[in-house]
């Protein structure tokens, strides 16, 4: 009687410590998997900071001819400059070429032939920064990004602008 007593002592402890093994091992509980931000390897194709502090005669022969200018660029209000300093900015200031896929936009001085700024239109700042081989804790140029004016989430481009 005794040795049946503690038959059925010992199965359920047994079964006991199964139970509990088997809920805190988490085997039932369905599969969580962390999600890793996948970064493509984008490969550069323009050196854009190469360019920076270059006269626009200058960007004429690394670059080649000048380019129709994209759509939506033909006014200064288009390109993300506020109506009061649109007046500032000459339509024949601004030249585009194209680099590596990269469109480039050259704001210049048509009297002194030098360029104020670049921009590098697309819409995915981490692609162009990686195309355009852009550093944003380089010395001699500021990255900023330039937004539409009627969408100000809406990214046209990165502006690259000379430190002096």
């Amino acid at each position: 009687m005794q040795l049946a007593l503690s038959l059925r002592t010992l199965s359920w402890a047994l079964l006991a410590s199964c139970w509990l093994g088997a809920s805190c091992s988490g085997a039932h509980e369905p599969t969580q998997a962390t999600k890793t931000a996948v970064h493509a390897d984008i490969a550069a194709t323009a050196n854009v900071p190469a360019l920076v502090g270059l006269t626009i005669d200058d960007l004429h022969m690394r670059l080649g001819s000048r380019q129709p200018l994209p759509a939506g660029f033909l006014t200064p209000a288009a390109q993300g400059v506020p109506e009061a300093a649109s007046q500032l900015v000459n339509r024949d200031s601004l030249a585009s070429f194209q680099a590596g896929g990269l469109t480039l936009l050259a704001n210049y001085n048509a009297q002194t032939r030098r360029v104020h700024e670049l921009v590098v239109l697309g819409h995915y700042e981490d692609s162009l920064m990686a195309k355009a081989t852009l550093r944003t804790s380089a010395s001699h140029y500021l990255v900023l990004p330039l937004f539409a004016n009627d969408r100000p989430n809406y990214l046209l481009g990165l502006r690259v602008v000379p430190v002096n």
